[in-house]
């Protein structure tokens, strides 16, 4: 039985983890240039953890995703590739697990299907939500996450959580 896969984010390299635990550990060159400040040093990074890019494909699936749940505007280029990079795993040889404890990440890997695990061991109930954009000047409600003014009455635009 192999050793089960793990896609990083740069908090599970400041909790540890591709330092004390075993599996095979990927992450992509993004989150290594977040981490390489880190005391630990790149040479144990490397040593640990295979950095690599994800395809196009699984990119661009993610963003979609993100723009239906809302997401789009919390996740980070970063946060985008390494969804994209457990996507392309998780199609693979038995799939994979993403670390990570940004809610945005985790709500967005929820709807792709992708197994997920938190950095600290709290972990704590999980919901996925759908969030929408809305106006809180006239209550009008918009799908389209990158607008960030009414076009009725001016006002800056606003994100809740979906109650349905």
């Amino acid at each position: 039985m192999s050793e089960p896969a793990y896609v990083l984010d740069s908090t599970a390299f400041y909790a540890g983890i591709p330092y004390q635990g075993s599996g095979r550990y990927y992450t992509t060159y993004l989150v290594i240039e977040e981490v390489k400040h880190h005391s630990v040093g790149s040479s144990l990074i490397h040593s640990r953890v295979q950095v690599t890019e994800p395809s196009a494909e699984s990119l661009g699936k993610v963003k979609s995703t993100a723009n239906r749940t809302g997401d789009s505007k919390g996740l980070s280029d970063t946060d985008v590739s390494l969804l994209a990079l457990a996507l392309d795993l998780s199609r693979a040889d038995g799939g994979a697990t993403l670390v990570s404890d940004d809610f945005a990440v985790r709500n967005v890997a929820e709807l792709l299907e992708i197994r997920l695990a938190p950095t600290s061991l709290k972990g704590g109930d999980w919901k996925s939500i759908t969030w929408k954009t809305y106006c809180r000047g006239c209550g009008k409600e918009y799908s389209n996450p990158k607008l960030t003014v009414c076009n009725v009455c001016g006002t800056p635009l606003a994100r809740k959580a979906s109650t349905a």
